[in-house]
């Protein structure tokens, strides 16, 4: 097992193109680290350089504490999971799990040995002899990873690699790949724009958007204290609700105040919030659309609202309303019978709310 770390790592393409910006973050031995951000925010530049496909414009890459940041990817020992999974469609199963031992002159009886060891982890040793277009999209990706883990790597790299399954398959093989890396204790950094595959694999998330990491930390850390609204809305299905506030002391009292409605919030609470933001400020309210309960009737500090659309699926429902111009979504358990264009008032637990500062986008609370 091996650490990575990389140190204020920058990557710039011509004209001026900033890829990632100033990452730096230490994955430790074993542990199943997971790159998440949106399309073109750098995560798969940021594996391509650890990989050594991709040189820093600027910092360093380390590897148990080995600075590999010019050594080239054959010396980095390292093996990469593509999103396609790039298979010799001339070569039978067992060649291409034995290719790269072949290219590194290991003897023909210890290659036996290991693909067929491997093989059988992954549950592929009864397709040896077969040919890549013979096997499904699922067998195909077992086959990718059997020939990154043949030669037993210090670290594993996957960029999206269950991206091209579908839907059903993709949740097999989740399951299957952390089983794998938890028996085999590889340290593994893995790219994905999928929160729900991040969320459910992951030991540790850094979320990245414009090259930027904006949090480390664990998945319950991620989606119950995100430290910005893009990881708050990012992280999460449905995404959290965002509801524009002005925070205001009035007559003593601590209000949150949105098109058409006004929340009191508790005196702990509001006097905490002063302290950070002073007596009156701009503000998204943020709350998750299992953390509002929806009333037919009026109540403190309920918000109205009206129902917008409603969307059944199965043990859940997702009702969407809008308050005054914004769509709020809430999750309900169960069936949830209301028309459209009806008048409903919700409820936010307070104690899960978030609170980021409009300009900054920086969490407050």
């Amino acid at each position: 097992m091996s650490t990575v770390r990389l140190e204020n790592v920058t990557k710039i393409f011509p004209p001026n193109v900033v890829a990632v910006n100033n990452a730096n973050f230490k994955v430790e031995k074993g542990e199943f680290f997971v790159l998440l951000g949106p399309s073109g925010c750098g995560k798969t530049t940021t594996l391509r350089m650890i990989a050594g496909l991709e040189r820093p414009t600027y910092g360093k890459i380390y590897i148990n504490e080995q600075d590999v940041t010019d050594l080239p990817p054959r010396l980095r020992d390292v093996a990469m999971v593509f999103q396609t999974w790039a298979l010799y469609p001339h070569m039978k199963v067992y060649d291409n799990i034995a290719f790269p031992l072949r290219l590194r002159k290991v003897p023909r009886s210890e290659i036996d040995r290991k693909v067929r060891e491997v093989a059988k982890l992954l549950r592929i040793d009864d397709l040896l002899d077969r040919y890549p277009k013979q096997l499904s999209g699922g067998q195909q990706q077992r086959v990718a990873l059997a020939r990154a883990l043949v030669r037993s790597p210090r670290v594993w790299l996957m960029d999206e690699p269950l991206s091209n399954l579908d839907a059903l398959l993709r949740v097999q093989m989740r399951a299957e790949l952390k089983r794998l890396q938890k028996e085999l204790k590889i340290t593994t950094i893995y790219v994905t724009h999928d929160q729900v595959e991040a969320m459910s694999m992951a030991d540790r998330i850094a979320v990245m958007n414009k090259g930027r990491i904006l949090q480390i930390a664990p998945p319950k850390e991620i989606y119950e204290k995100p430290r910005t609204k893009f990881v708050g809305g990012f992280v999460g299905t449905p995404p959290m609700n965002f509801i524009p506030v002005t925070f205001v002391v009035e007559n003593d009292k601590y209000l949150l105040k949105g098109e058409g409605f006004s929340i009191e919030l508790p005196k702990e609470l509001g006097e905490y919030l002063r302290e950070k933001v002073g007596d009156r400020a701009e503000l998204d309210l943020g709350v998750r659309p299992e953390h509002i309960r929806i009333s037919t009737s009026e109540e403190p500090n309920a918000i109205p609202a009206t129902v917008y659309i409603v969307e059944p699926l199965g043990t859940e429902t997702i009702v969407n309303v809008k308050v005054g111009e914004t769509l709020v979504k809430i999750k309900v358990i169960g069936e949830a019978l209301f028309e459209p264009s009806t008048r409903v008032w919700l409820v936010f637990d307070i104690n899960k709310i978030h609170l980021f500062d409009t300009k900054t986008e920086e969490a407050v609370i």
